[in-house]
């Protein structure tokens, strides 16, 4: 049995979010990455990490509304480590088209990373 590092790597959603009203207006790309440390797992088909459940938790918040990205990243932690095997997870969301100037502005929690 091993530990594995399971990743959905910038899973991209449209959604509403932000506090401020041109937030508010229309919904905008929101890209979520996930990290998930397992516990020791054989890896065959009685003990893995589910990343189609996490990919399909994440497709779920499209056309929804929610004011911040630390109320999302939170959100989409607790279901992680929900799932069965997960010894500690890692979730960042990063909203690339609000400012003109930079890439993207963006949280993860928990702030220190897990592996």
């Amino acid at each position: 049995m091993a530990e594995f590092l399971v990743e959905v790597h910038e899973q991209e959603v449209a959604m509403v979010i932000g506090l401020h009203d041109f937030e508010k207006v229309a919904p905008q790309r929101v890209v979520v990455s996930v990290q998930v440390l397992t516990a020791d797992v054989a890896g065959d088909a009685a003990g893995y990490v589910d990343y189609d459940a996490i990919v399909g938790h994440i497709r779920g918040h499209a056309a929804t509304t929610i004011e911040t990205q630390e109320e999302l990243v939170r959100g989409i932690h607790a279901f992680v480590c929900a799932l069965p095997h997960v010894q500690a997870a890692r979730v960042s969301s990063r909203k690339p088209d609000i400012f003109p100037d930079c890439a993207w502005v963006g949280v993860s929690y928990p702030a220190r990373p897990i592996v």
